[in-house]
């Protein structure tokens, strides 16, 4: 063999007198391609023959070709192990079949691939080498393109929180380690199962579905299954899926986000919405959202339906003389009496501090009468304080005094305070009758002249300051509503707001409230925080955060000092859609309080769930704890639970200096109450507000 550092090279433009010259036959001609070049190594001579392409190829001329050690320096100049390789094949004498980078004269680097066959003479002596090379630098780079992007995908998948997985004809045929976290197997156990084995019966049956809607070309939204681990225990994930090709074949690719946290979050939340925390019995927002179906069902089937409203009378006595957990003890032990006394398809639930519900289909009034009687016979004799408790009762009835549950709930109310002022000992109970309409008169004269009001300016607004306890000094104003009737005087908001919510008026009201507070504040241009009060109806209309934003911007008004106040059963009446509407506010930069806190069922726990910047305590609250170490002891620990939450507190109803240092003392910043300012109409709060200054 001749490997001469010069090497003598011949050139034939045609392919066709290359072929014959070099003795191949039915070979597939690729024509002029310039990446492809047919050589031929002489090993006797040292020479080489090739296409007219090499130099295209290559980006040398036919002479600069000739001047290199073309199999040791130009064929594969950049891997010293390929030419090992290649050298070592002539050597041998066996095919060709090589790829490696080499770099052009331009400085260009390709890939090339080089196949070539020995040919021998009769004598089976190796006379040359027949080869092609060719440029497969695009073929690579896609490769490596993919490769890259196969990795890159990978490495999503790897760090992504949610599980994912492939699967092929109902078996897994990819999951990541989060898969295998979520389902208690292996990677290596979740290829090649079955995913029946992983999902409860519904769940098979929703993932059947998915798989037979996706290959239809449907689109799914994400879906909600249960994942059965390898020790049995049960997860909830959220599935969302996709059509994909899997090595070269229709597969599905689903993610799982373990939601089984969120879920019990959610129902732990939904609990304390629709359940007393003390008795465990259903609460009045239960109570509402039952009432009216029931009452629904009976109308239709023609059945009789009593309503009875029970105050237990006495149990302040017992609160301030034997303490909270006393009269704690007495409202369990009622409510567990009274559900023993109410038929199984009856209701139960307790409706206030000291008040429950009970519903029950009847058929007739000594029935109803039995249960009263039940009641107000047996329960004092159940309960273990030493003070008598002796329960009122107040009873409508349906379809008799009303056919919707606020009707009779309002009729049984009055009737129960009918009763507890007769003071009738034989009784203790009474049935609503006509006779005790004039509140109801007083009501509906109310609610008719609720628009009049509106339209005639009989509306206003009064701002309570608030200060900051360290200091006195103002940090802002609390917006409250007043009504001055032309027939009642002043109607207290307590009366007519309820009037406004069932009406609807609150709606116009309450824009009106917000627009009006954020001019009257914008314009004495200090850096006040304005709170506003909005009701459950606001809350839950659909254009309620456009509302409110428009309005902010139409009176460029900082949002973020804009706090707007929810109370306790706003929150309680719908938790999911609450939280929604908060943050949609909260995301406007607006501040969100809860107001009246300490006057219903109130729980920090499901404060933890809320995004609530403040936490506003009851006036009620604070009046009660000069007088009660242990609502003292408890209004410390409020406090310092909602700082533990990053909630601001503010006492309201502060009105002597003992209480604000006391609130001081437990590191409330903030109070409004007499004691500071009552609430002023704006031209006296502006006076106010700069004698402070």
């Amino acid at each position: 063999m001749n490997f001469s550092a010069r090497t003598e090279i011949t050139k034939r433009d045609s392919l066709l007198s290359f072929f014959h010259e070099t003795q191949q036959d039915n070979l597939d001609f690729l024509g002029n391609d310039v990446r492809v070049v047919f050589w031929s190594y002489d090993l006797k001579t040292g020479k080489w023959l090739v296409t007219g392409r090499m130099e295209q190829l290559f980006g040398y001329s036919h002479d600069e070709l000739a001047q290199f050690d073309f199999l040791g320096s130009l064929l594969v100049p950049k891997e010293e192990e390929a030419a090992t390789s290649l050298l070592s094949f002539i050597k041998k004498q066996v095919p060709i079949d090589i790829e490696y980078e080499l770099t052009k004269k331009d400085g260009t680097v390709i890939w090339v691939k080089t196949k070539g066959n020995p040919v021998f003479d009769s004598n089976k002596n190796l006379l040359r080498y027949n080869g092609v090379s060719r440029d497969i630098t695009d073929k690579v780079l896609k490769q490596q393109e993919l490769a890259e992007n196969a990795l890159h995908f990978q490495t999503l998948l790897e760090k992504s929180a949610q599980a994912v997985y492939i699967s092929q004809d109902g078996k897994y045929q990819y999951a990541t380690e989060q898969m295998a976290e979520l389902t208690g197997y292996s990677v290596s156990e979740l290829i090649g199962m079955s995913f029946d084995c992983i999902l409860d019966d519904e769940s098979i049956k929703v993932s059947v579905q998915r798989a037979q809607a996706f290959l239809k070309g449907e689109k799914l939204e994400s879906q909600e299954i249960t994942i059965v681990r390898k020790d049995k225990s049960k997860r909830i994930a959220e599935l969302r899926s996709s059509l994909v090709t899997y090595k070269s074949q229709p597969a599905l690719m689903g993610t799982l986000l373990d939601v089984t946290q969120k879920k019990q979050a959610l129902e732990r939340a939904n609990h304390l919405a629709y359940h007393d925390t003390l008795t465990e019995l259903p609460n009045r927002n239960l109570f509402f959202k039952q009432f009216e179906p029931f009452l629904a069902s009976a109308q239709k089937s023609q059945i009789q339906v009593a309503l009875l409203f029970i105050k237990l009378n006495q149990l302040q006595t017992i609160n301030e003389t034997f303490g909270h957990s006393a009269g704690d003890a007495v409202i369990k032990e009622a409510g567990i009496k009274m559900k023993e006394l109410t038929s199984e398809d009856g209701f139960t639930g307790r409706y206030g501090d000291d008040e429950f519900v009970i519903y029950f289909p009847y058929a007739s009034q000594e029935e109803v009468q039995g249960l009263a009687n039940g009641i107000i016979q047996d329960l004092p004799h159940t309960l273990s304080s030493d003070v008598k408790v002796k329960p009122t009762i107040g009873i409508s009835l349906f379809p008799e005094h009303g056919n919707d549950a606020d009707t009779l709930l309002r009729f049984a109310d009055i009737a129960m305070y009918q009763s507890k002022l007769t003071e009738n000992s034989e009784w203790g109970y009474r049935f609503y009758t006509s006779d005790m309409m004039e509140k109801v008169l007083r009501t509906n004269k109310l609610t008719h002249d609720l628009q009049k009001g509106i339209e005639l300016n009989q509306f206003h607004l009064v701002y309570q300051p608030k200060v900051w306890l360290a200091s006195g000094k103002l940090e802002g104003v609390e917006a409250l509503l007043r009504w001055e009737h032309p027939n009642y005087g002043n109607i207290s908001p307590i009366e007519f707001i309820p009037l406004a919510e069932k009406s609807g008026h609150i709606i116009e009201i309450g824009e009106w409230v917000l627009e009006k507070a954020l001019q009257d504040i914008k314009a004495l241009d200090l850096p006040l925080t304005l709170n506003v009060n909005i009701s459950m109806r606001q809350l839950l209309q659909p254009s309620f955060t456009d509302k409110v934003k428009s309005l902010v911007e139409k009176r460029a008004f900082p949002p973020n000092h804009l706090n707007l106040e929810i109370t306790e059963s706003v929150v309680m009446f719908d938790i999911e859609q609450t939280i929604e509407k908060l943050l949609e506010l909260k995301n406007l930069g607006i501040k969100i309080s809860l107001d009246d806190f300490g006057t219903g069922f109130s729980s920090l726990s499901y404060l933890t769930i809320l995004p609530i910047d403040c936490l506003k305590i009851d006036r009620s609250f604070i009046s009660r704890i000069k007088e009660n170490p242990l609502e003292k002891k408890l209004l410390q620990n409020i406090i310092s639970g909602a700082h533990d939450l990053n909630m601001e507190v503010v006492a309201e109803g502060i009105e002597t200096e003992e209480q604000a240092q006391i609130l001081r003392s437990f590191s409330c910043a903030k109070a409004q109450g007499y004691y500071f300012s009552k609430p002023l109409p704006f031209p006296q709060l502006l006076k106010y507000v700069f004698s402070e200054r």
